[in-house]
């Protein structure tokens, strides 16, 4: 319960930002139709840019108490052939299809819905929960099946002869890899399953179904690599269940966040707008933030009177000046007097008689009823960056993991 309640509560924090989600019915009549158009590329993602760090923690956490909630199930159940719980880092060997079919069954609902208290603020179909219990199902039964057969192969006298003959490293290395191209082929069914419900609200995301698959894959370079330092005198274990919760809750959450909405938004936009072209330099963009929240900062009194999140979408040129703003939710466009935007935006910058505009650089600003300001780019982190630290972080927590735990090290 205490998971569960640390999750509604992130994610409430995540929803009080008034309303920002784009299936909001609100966000079709709040531009203002004498101001020109802001950039509108990347108003399509299904995760906001500057929303990336803050969602893929949470999913990659979501992801880990997920997994840590199947164990204590399944470890609960009496029956001996359900005790060892077998997730994307541990596969099946032999522990029968009923097994396979349960164990994938819980693994998909517990660690489902936990992504959807995560997820369901971007997604609004709890049919996400459904389809991943589908795609573990499928995943666990047909992994089993597979390696049945392999299994039954292995005992024959041909292959035993020729067993016998390979030295026990290259047959341990062999089996890893027979185990690892099984699971990444078997949780294909994963991602078809999930983006047979995502494709109903995104565009251009086929390439969805191959994601779980590189999570596989990643994870067991991952585990090789630290297997292979032993042999280097290097001791470096890792916790093949935190390695695996953790990367693919990472990769699916990186996918995610490379999402696009199937709907259209911006052509609700009146074609008199003008669209500017983009600042994309992320140092640019930052001290332009910077710029604009102590801009902002200095302008806003000291005395509040908003009840609500004022939300607004800002866009200033290269020299920092305000070229305009559009209220983003309701509280916005009825309090938008309360905020300093109207007063310091200069819409002459965009020179909107000869439709050139400069490049814009296009901010999330949200003025809090507490007084205090934010400012975010819209653009967010390179998704780039946000993989290569929570990459860090799940090596650095499967590591400790595993020097406080090693008894839960995979040694096989």
């Amino acid at each position: 319960m205490t998971a569960i309640a640390l999750f509604e509560w992130c994610t409430f924090c995540l929803q009080c930002r008034c309303c920002y989600s784009p299936f909001s019915p609100m966000r079709s009549h709040v531009i203002s139709p004498t101001m020109p158009s802001i950039p509108q590329a990347h108003s399509q993602h299904l995760i906001p840019p500057f929303e990336r760090i803050q969602f893929t923690g949470l999913f990659v956490l979501a992801t880990g108490v997920g997994w840590f909630l199947i164990g204590l199930i399944l470890r609960s159940v009496q029956d001996p052939t359900l005790v060892n719980y077998p997730a994307l880092g541990n596969y099946l060997e032999g522990k029968g299809l009923l097994s396979a079919l349960v164990t994938g069954l819980v693994s998909g609902l517990v660690v489902s819905a936990m992504q959807w208290l995560v997820l369901r603020r971007y997604l609004p179909d709890w049919l996400w929960i459904l389809a991943g219990a589908t795609g573990y199902v499928l995943l666990t039964t047909t992994l089993e099946s597979w390696w049945g057969w392999i299994g039954q192969a292995m005992i024959l006298p041909e292959v035993t002869a020729l067993a016998e003959r390979v030295p026990p490293q290259t047959m341990m290395t062999l089996t890893g890899l027979i185990r690892t191209i099984l699971a990444a082929v078997c949780s294909i069914w994963l991602g078809l399953a999930q983006w047979l419900l995502l494709r109903q609200y995104t565009r251009s995301s086929r390439w969805w179904i191959g994601v779980p698959a590189i999570a596989v894959i990643v994870s067991a370079l991952f585990t090789a690599f630290s297997a292979g330092l032993v042999f280097l005198k290097v001791n470096f274990p890792l916790d093949v269940n935190v390695l695996g919760a953790g990367i693919l809750g990472m990769t699916q959450a990186i996918a995610l966040c490379a999402l696009h909405r199937r709907s259209n938004s911006a052509s609700s936009l009146p074609t008199t707008f003008i669209t500017a072209p983009e600042i994309v330099n992320y140092n640019q963009v930052n001290r332009l933030g910077k710029r604009l929240h102590q801009h902002l900062n200095d302008a806003w009194t000291s005395e509040h009177l908003n009840q609500d999140a004022l939300n607004y979408s800002v866009a200033v040129t290269e020299t920092g000046a305000i070229a305009t703003y559009k209220p983003i939710n309701q509280a916005a466009i009825d309090q938008v007097q309360q905020t300093p935007l109207p007063k310091l935006v200069i819409p002459e910058v965009l020179n909107p008689e000869s439709g050139i505009a400069p490049p814009l650089a296009q901010f999330d600003v949200t003025f809090l009823p507490s007084g205090k300001l934010q400012v975010r780019p819209w653009n967010g982190v390179p998704l780039l960056w946000i993989t290569a630290g929570m990459l860090i972080v799940i090596l650095a927590v499967s590591a400790l993991t595993a020097y406080l735990n090693p008894s839960l090290i995979d040694v096989n």
